[in-house]
This record gives C-alpha cells, sequence and structure tokens, in this order.
C-alpha cells in the first residue's frame, strides 16, 4: 500500500489509499513505531497532494477574474470528490479530515506522547493548516465577484482546518519533552510554535474565538517548556504580535463605541459584539502580562514596542484630544474591562533597566498625540514606585539620561492644548468619596507631590535639580507648577530644608542680572517660601539679608 501510495497521481485514488492505510493500517502499529514506520513515509506524499490540489485550485481562481463562469465547475470539481456527486465532501476537505483522525488517533494512545515519536505529524499539519486558512482569507482576492458561487465548498474547508487545527492543539498539549530534552525536540518545538505565531497573523481577523485559541496555545506551550524554549523563542515576534493584536482589538473596540454613539445604539448585536471585542482586549492584556513575567529578560530590545503601546492607548482613550467620542458608559467598560487588566504589566516593567531608560529618554520625539499619554504614564510610574523597593525607586530617580523628575517637567510642558482648554481627569479628592473631574495642571500638581511625600531622603539632589531646572525654564506653567511643588516640599519637610532652599534661592537672585525673567521666576518663588519658613529662620534670613544694604535689594524688591 505504501508503494501504491507513493505512485498514485489520480486524486481520487490518492486520497482512497490514505483513507485505507489511517483507518486500517494506522491503528496497529505501536506509538514508538509511528514516526519511522507511518509518518515519515506517508506525510511527505500527502503534502505534495496537498500542495498539487492548492496549486490547481488558486491557478483556475485566477480565470475566474474574467467572464469565463464556466470555469466555476473546475473550481468546485477541485473541492468536490466527484463532480458526478455533488454530497460527497471536496478532496481537500476529505484530506483535513484524514489528517485530523490521524491527529485523533494519536491522542488516544497515552497521556504523554513523546515528541520524537510523531515528529513528522505536528509540522506536516501545521503547513496544512497555515495554507488552508491563508488561501480563505485571500478567497475574496482570488474569487472575485464569482466567491459566492464556491463559498459553501470554502466555508467547508474553513471548518474542517479550524477543526484540524483544535486536534492538533489538544495533542501538542500532550507531548512530552522531559526535562534534558534532545535538541532536535527543542528545535521541533520552537518551531511548532513560531509556525503558530505565523498562522496568527493570518487568522487575526478572521474569527475571534479561533484567533485567542491560537495565541493562548503560543502562550500555554512557552510557558510549559519554558525552561527548555526560553532562549530558543523569538520573544520579540511574539511580543510584537501581541501588541499588534492587542492595538487592533482595542481600536476595534473604540469604532464600535463609536459607532453605537453616532447611532445613538445602545443595545443589540452591537452591543454584544462591542462586549466581545472588550473582553478580547482583555484576553490580550492577559496574556502579554502571562508572556511577560516569565520572558522579561528578554526584552531588552523591545521596550520601545511596549512603550508605544501604553502611548497609542493612552492616546485614543479619553481624555485625550485625539480620542473618538464615546459614551461615559462605554468609556467605563473600556477602562474596567481592559485598561485594568493592563495595568499590572506596567508594575512588571519597573524593575527592567531597558524599559526606564525607554521611557525616560531624552530622543523620543513624540508626535503631539502622544505627549499626554507619556505624562500620564510618568504619573502612573510615580504613583506605582512608592510601594516598590529601595532599588526600583533608585532606577527611575536616578536614569542614565534624565531623572523621573526631569522627564515629567518637560512632558508636562508639551501638553500645552491639554493644558489651555484644559481637559480634566477624574481624581479621588476625599477618602470614600467619588471621583470628581479636575485639570490637567491639578492633576499632575496633586501625583507629583504625592509622589514626594514618599521619597528617599537619597534622592533630593536629582528632585532639586528637576525643580528649579522648571522654575527658571521658558515656559511659564512649568515653572509655576515646580513652585507648587518646591511650596509643598517646604511645607511637607524640615523647616531646615526649608530655610536652606530660601537661602540657595536668595543667593541665585543675587547672582542674577535684575533684568533676566528667571530672576522673576525665583523673586515669586521666593516670596512664597518665606511665609512658610519658621519664625526664627525668619528672623535668621532677615539678618543674614539685610534689606538697608544695596547688594540685598534685588532679594527683597521681588
Amino acid at each position: 500500500f505504501y508503494s501504491l501510495y507513493r505512485e498514485s497521481e489520480d486524486w481520487t485514488e490518492h486520497m482512497r489509499v490514505l483513507r485505507i492505510l489511517t483507518e486500517m493500517f494506522l491503528p496497529h502499529i505501536s506509538l514508538a513505531d509511528l514516526e519511522q514506520t507511518f509518518f515519515s513515509k506517508v506525510l511527505p506524499k500527502t503534502l505534495q497532494l496537498f500542495d498539487n490540489l492548492m496549486y490547481d485550485l488558486s491557478s483556475e481562481a485566477k480565470g475566474l477574474t474574467s467572464q469565463n463562469t464556466e470555469l466555476c465547475s473546475t473550481v468546485r470539481n477541485l473541492l468536490q470528490a466527484s463532480p458526478m456527486k455533488q454530497t460527497v465532501t471536496g478532496i481537500l476537505v476529505q484530506l483535513l479530515e484524514t489528517l485530523t483522525g490521524c491527529v485523533r488517533y494519536v491522542c488516544t494512545l497515552q497521556e504523554c506522547v513523546p515528541l520524537e515519536s510523531i515528529r513528522s505529524l505536528p509540522s506536516s499539519v501545521l503547513y496544512v493548516i497555515k495554507s488552508t486558512f491563508t488561501h480563505c482569507k485571500d478567497s475574496e482576492l482570488l474569487y472575485c465577484e464569482h466567491l459566492h458561487l464556491i463559498s459553501d465548498l470554502l466555508q467547508a474547508m474553513f471548518k474542517e482546518t479550524y477543526s484540524l487545527q483544535k486536534q492538533l492543539m489538544e495533542l501538542l498539549d500532550m507531548i512530552s519533552m522531559g526535562s534534558a530534552s534532545a535538541e532536535d525536540n527543542i528545535t521541533d518545538m520552537v518551531s511548532v510554535i513560531h509556525t503558530v505565531l505565523e498562522i496568527c497573523s493570518v487568522i487575526s481577523n478572521m474569527d475571534h474565538a479561533l484567533h485567542a485559541n491560537t495565541w493562548k496555545f503560543i502562550i500555554k506551550q512557552s510557558l510549559k517548556h519554558h525552561s527548555l524554549l526560553q532562549c530558543h523563542l523569538k520573544h520579540g515576534d511574539i511580543l510584537s504580535g501581541l501588541c499588534k493584536d492587542t492595538l487592533f482589538s482595542f481600536h476595534s473596540s473604540l469604532q464600535l463605541a463609536e459607532q453605537m454613539k453616532m447611532s445613538e445604539i445602545q443595545e443589540g448585536t452591537d452591543l454584544r459584539l462591542f462586549q466581545k471585542t472588550v473582553k478580547l482586549c482583555r484576553f490580550f492584556a492577559n496574556s502579554l502580562v502571562h508572556y511577560t513575567k516569565e520572558f522579561l529578560s528578554f526584552f531588552s530590545d523591545s521596550c520601545s514596542q511596549l512603550h508605544q503601546l501604553f502611548l497609542q492607548i493612552y492616546s485614543k482613550f479619553p481624555p485625550s484630544l485625539y480620542a473618538p467620542e464615546i459614551s461615559e458608559l462605554h468609556r467605563d467598560e473600556i477602562s474596567r474591562v481592559f485598561l485594568v487588566a493592563l495595568d499590572p504589566l506596567i508594575n512588571q516593567l519597573l524593575p527592567f533597566s531597558p524599559f526606564m531608560e525607554q521611557v525616560l529618554s531624552e530622543k523620543l520625539d513624540l508626535p503631539p498625540e502622544q505627549q499626554l499619554p507619556q505624562c500620564l504614564i510618568l504619573i502612573t510610574i510615580m504613583d506605582k514606585l512608592s510601594s516598590q523597593p529601595e532599588e526600583v525607586r533608585t532606577l527611575w530617580n536616578t536614569g542614565k539620561s534624565q531623572s523621573l523628575f526631569s522627564a515629567l517637567f518637560f512632558s508636562f510642558q508639551q501638553c500645552s492644548s491639554e493644558l489651555s482648554l484644559p481637559i480634566c481627569l477624574p481624581e479621588v479628592i476625599s477618602m470614600g468619596q467619588p471621583a470628581v473631574p479636575i485639570t490637567l495642571y491639578h492633576y499632575v500638581c496633586v501625583h507629583l507631590c504625592s509622589f514626594i511625600a514618599s521619597m528617599l531622603p537619597s534622592h533630593f539632589p536629582q528632585l532639586e535639580y528637576a525643580l528649579l531646572d522648571a522654575v527658571l525654564g521658558s515656559s511659564m506653567i512649568t515653572s509655576l507648577l515646580a513652585m507648587d511643588a518646591w511650596c509643598f516640599l517646604a511645607r511637607y519637610g524640615t523647616a531646615e530644608l526649608c530655610a536652606h532652599h530660601v537661602l540657595v534661592i536668595a543667593h541665585l537672585i543675587k547672582s542674577w542680572p535684575s533684568d533676566c525673567y528667571q530672576v522673576s521666576a525665583l523673586g515669586v518663588l521666593l516670596r512664597r517660601m518665606l511665609f512658610l519658613m519658621a519664625p526664627d529662620h525668619q528672623v535668621e534670613f532677615a539678618g543674614k539679608f539685610l534689606p538697608e544694604e544695596v547688594e540685598n535689594l534685588a532679594v527683597w524688591q521681588h
């Protein structure tokens, strides 16, 4: 039968022999002999048959773009077992069914299946799955206006491929590799995961459930064989795919929410599709969190993708000026279901130095729509750092390029449009009370002061540098923010620290030409901080900078 199978050129005869082999011979072969006795001999010819069928199908499909509609019968014959017997499933569908039966049989042999016993099977089946899904995805271009004539057969082909993939995933879940698996096994499993990743990109817009389950398999297998595969997987490609699909699902949910807002429809099919899409967003967020937790050390070159993920999400979500108009109900659902699930990802990235360097880089050159998102990311990081270990807080406060404080003031300065309108963000002012909308300025000031209150003393030099730099900067509103934060520090810190800062500011005023705008800013800050000094320190200051002396005139005239 093997020789008959290899020599067979007729498609119908080929399928008949293949079914005999799989249904009558395969069950009598032991698991240990499957690869050498059966799969290595049968599958190459099976793939050759599949390729020939797909080639002829695609070739004939190109002719359908003309008015030559009689070719439709030829295409149907390629998909069907016999033009005289229209109820018989197509040859391609039969082939898929046969492979599904093959995989299903192996699943029944034992709970753990050694990979070396079925080495040829996963790669062969995945090749068929990928090619078939690709053909279905491209069917609109291939068949053009004649698609409706064969859509039923293509649908059957898709459905059977779906079943084949589901069965293969079940088998691969049973694969046993061992703690010290052979190099061939590692190579094969890595190839499986990478091929499934390619399938993900093919099916991303075809079926939500299929897409999610395919990603679930990638994450599960990567974690299951973590110790063996971690140095061999294309982590950058996997992360890139997750980020891309997360953003696509997020944008889809926003489009649906915007359509419902415009049509004033808040229920029915659109709402169910919206809720389903938001849940898909949550799935991708959870997948990112799980994958990052296990493979973070391999993401050194991928931090820009993670940073961009947050920037692009925040740029399209209220209160961004570039966000679509959606109802408060839908906004809250996206926030509650998706953004809450994505939030732990930042916690995982905080100890990672490459991510810190990416976020605090002075060479970001962000477009206008990402300036506010950058500011909000920095605020979120500040909120989380207070509960982090000292080494993580030190990492962010003593960054290589600039400190977290300097980055925040610079980012805040870029949000001129948002500050001018102004936009508002929800904030809980009193414990136990609902959040109320406050301006961006107020929001940043509250969170910055809260972060200052939790600072370690060893990080004060970076704070002082950033505050002074912002006060002396050209942006009046950024200078005002720095003054407010500095006054908070004067009230919250020790009296000695306040007195020290007042003396430094006074000496700076004396050392600068009186017509500099920086002197005016320092004068405003000095006047505010003088009232925050302890009474004895005020007396001491007046003694050091006697008003009647001409050299101190610059200090007192402001």
